[in-house]
């Protein structure tokens, strides 16, 4: 089919005023679809540095909670300290010495529960004469009676 000169010129004119109008829809479109996802970055920018909110306050919080905690420790560290310190001036220079030897990392509270487990080892003993101490008698054990006729020869 063909079409007159003025057919012709009318059916471009249409071809083109379509292709105007399909750029047009097009380009809103494309600008709606970039409005929308600058929005959705700001809107998930926002949730992100809410949530950074969020997690500093609980830090907070949490800070807030340990602080006392912190002093209590502090507190206790030196009262140990202070006990150890007493527990060596008693036992002399040989509780000086071994709590001297202990291994290094070991904490004051450590070495107080082991000067407290041996202090036998440093008490003095006896008359001083280097008499041994006795035996200890197991808690609850009874006094046994020696009938004189083995102990008489």
């Amino acid at each position: 089919m063909e079409f007159t000169k003025e057919q012709q010129e009318f059916v471009d004119k249409l071809v083109g005023e379509a292709r105007v109008k399909a750029r047009e829809v097009a380009k809103t479109q494309y600008d709606a679809a970039q409005a929308k996802a600058k929005e959705d970055s700001e809107k998930a920018a926002l949730a992100a540095d809410q949530k950074w909110q969020e997690l500093a306050a609980k830090h907070e919080a949490r800070v807030t909670e340990l602080e006392p905690l912190v002093a209590e420790a502090k507190a206790y560290s030196k009262l140990i300290d202070g006990m150890l310190k007493a527990k060596i001036k008693e036992f002399g220079d040989a509780a000086k010495t071994a709590v001297k030897a202990l291994p290094d990392g070991m904490s004051p509270l450590a070495q107080l529960e082991w000067l407290t487990k041996n202090e036998g080892l440093f008490k003095g003993a006896g008359d001083g004469v280097g008499t041994p101490q006795g035996r200890k008698k197991p808690p609850g054990a009874k006094k046994v009676e020696i009938p004189k006729s083995i102990t008489s020869f």
